[in-house]
C-alpha cells in the first residue's frame, strides 16, 4: 500500500499493528526521496548528454564549415593541385553533404575541365534531389543553371 493512501495514525499496512508514523513512514519517505533523486540525475544526465550532443554537432558544422572554406581559399590562392586534395579530403570526411562534390566542381572549373565539373554538379544535384528537406529549392536551381552553362 502506497503511503499517499495511509494517514499517519492509520495501523501500518505492514501488518506490525504499529501506527504507520511509528512504523514503516521514514522507510517509505526515504525510498521516495531515493526514487526523486534518481530521477532527477537521469534528467540531469539526459540534459548534460543533449548539451553535449548538441556541442559535438556544433563542432562538427564548425569543423565542415573550415575544410570546405580551405578549398575556397586554395582556390584563390591559385593552389589547385592542394585545393584539389582538400576537396577530396572533404568528400571523405563527410561523405553525408554534397560540399566536396560542388568543391571539386570549383577545382575543375578552375582548370577549365567543364566536363568534370559538370558531372560533379551533377552528384551534387542528384544528392540535394535525394535529400529535399535539407536543401533550399534555390540551390538546386542554381546548380542546374551553372550545369546548363558548363
Amino acid at each position: 500500500m502506497s503511503a499517499k493512501t495511509v494517514g499517519r495514525n492509520a495501523p501500518c499496512p505492514c501488518g506490525s499493528g504499529l501506527q504507520y508514523k511509528k512504523c514503516c513512514r521514514e522507510r517509505d519517505r526515504a525510498e521516495r526521496s531515493a526514487r526523486d533523486r534518481a530521477r532527477s540525475i537521469a534528467e540531469r544526465e539526459r540534459q548534460e548528454a543533449a548539451r553535449q550532443a548538441q556541442l559535438e554537432a556544433f563542432e562538427e558544422a564548425r569543423a565542415l564549415d573550415n575544410a570546405s572554406n580551405a578549398v575556397l581559399d586554395l582556390l584563390e590562392a591559385g593552389k589547385l593541385d592542394e585545393a584539389e586534395q582538400a576537396a577530396r579530403e572533404l568528400l571523405e570526411r563527410y561523405p553525408q553533404v554534397p560540399d566536396g562534390h560542388e568543391r571539386l566542381a570549383s577545382v575543375y572549373e578552375a582548370r577549365g575541365d567543364q566536363q568534370q565539373a559538370a558531372e560533379c554538379y551533377r552528384k551534387v544535384i542528384e544528392f540535394i534531389r535525394a535529400n529535399p528537406d535539407h536543401f533550399d529549392p534555390e540551390y538546386e536551381q542554381y546548380l542546374v543553371e551553372k550545369l546548363a552553362a558548363n
